[in-house]
């Protein structure tokens, strides 16, 4: 049976994706999961985040999402969308209880390589059930050819959550990764090791994928690598400026050209506090090779990548810093319009 799930890769014309959706946004408490992943200010866990300002959080993240939709649609992308997330529900498991954040960010549950559809083992407990809203989709992606598989469910005790000066980790308990942490290019697929993701996960990863791909253990952000690093084509790479240099890229991408981003614009944020950095505007979704989404109050990285010979398509982002995720991390490429496994290296 033909698959209709295939991607490889962050740039192949796209054909296919998955839009996340704001319905049922909340806000978890702050326990020590939390904590390790954010880094949130002292006194977080008292954050009070009034039902208005997160009423409008959702309803203009739907309209910027409609009119990305709209975007998608007109490049002949198919847009589907998860069930929405009933809001507050809790949930608890061995020693631990957390609330649902969101079904924002398909990105970071679930990874996509060939025509695998891989469930996350996810280090945040109030994570922990984020695929649910997306399993109607998988079914559908299942039937239709899809090998969909789960990593080992973790058990997320406290002592995953351990701290050394200047190092961000997480515990070699059980294999933990957020989908998010991979950069992928062909053959070859970049693993942040950081606080959302550790080496057994890498491990557990490089078995299941086998000897066709070559997983290689990098670390160079204390989270997801889309707003530190993104391929958006073979030979041209898009750097965060204030965390890489030249020396700090992978070696085996220092070949290709890279267009150094300086700081983005600061679109601000409703709640007390940010989940995102202001490096969240580089959080880019390419449609094709040289055709991609940035935000569009960006205008100097729009210069950049038109500069390096790229279409961009400008859309609005209003909430990117507010709920922690840009355009790439609120989709997920189903299928991209790509031939065989192939190495850019």
């Amino acid at each position: 049976m033909t698959s209709s799930v295939w991607s490889v890769n962050d740039w192949d014309p796209l054909e296919e994706i998955i839009l996340g959706t704001a319905l049922g946004l909340g806000v978890p408490p702050v326990d020590v999961s939390v904590r390790h992943f954010f880094e949130p200010p002292e006194g977080a866990e008292l954050e009070k985040v009034d039902t208005a300002v997160l009423q409008r959080v959702v309803d203009e993240t739907e309209e910027d999402f409609a009119e990305l939709t709209h975007i998608l649609t007109a490049a002949n992308v198919r847009v589907r969308r998860p069930d929405p997330l009933p809001y507050g529900q809790r949930f608890a498991a061995l020693g631990w209880e957390s609330a649902a954040m969101h079904a924002l960010m398909p990105r970071d549950c679930l990874l996509v390589v060939e025509d695998k559809i891989i469930e996350a083992p996810m280090a945040m407990r109030a994570r922990f059930f984020e695929v649910a809203p997306f399993r109607k989709l998988l079914g559908e992606y299942f039937d239709a050819g899809a090998h969909w598989l789960s990593a080992p469910k973790p058990l997320l005790p406290d002592e995953t959550y351990v701290y050394r000066p200047g190092e961000s980790v997480v515990a070699e308990l059980e294999p933990l990764f957020d989908a998010a942490n991979m950069l992928r290019c062909g053959a070859d697929i970049f693993y942040n090791v950081s606080n959302s993701g550790n080496r057994r996960g890498a491990h557990w990863l490089r078995r299941v994928l086998g000897e066709r791909f070559r997983l290689h253990e990098i670390s160079l952000c204390s989270d997801h690598l889309g707003t530190t690093l993104v391929a958006l084509r073979p030979g041209l790479l898009l750097a965060n400026s204030e965390r890489l240099s030249p020396d700090s890229i992978p070696e085996p991408l220092r070949s290709w050209k890279t267009i150094w981003v300086d700081r983005p614009e600061d679109d601000g944020f409703a709640f007390e506090w940010p989940r995102a950095s202001v490096w969240v505007g580089m959080n880019v979704l390419s449609i094709g090779p040289d055709q991609v989404v940035v935000p569009s109050n960006q205008m100097a990285l729009i210069r950049q990548l038109e500069a390096a010979g790229m279409t961009v398509v400008p859309a609005r982002l209003r909430h990117g810093r507010t709920f922690g995720g840009g355009f790439h991390c609120c989709s997920l490429d189903v299928r991209r319009r790509g031939g065989d496994v192939v190495s850019y290296l």
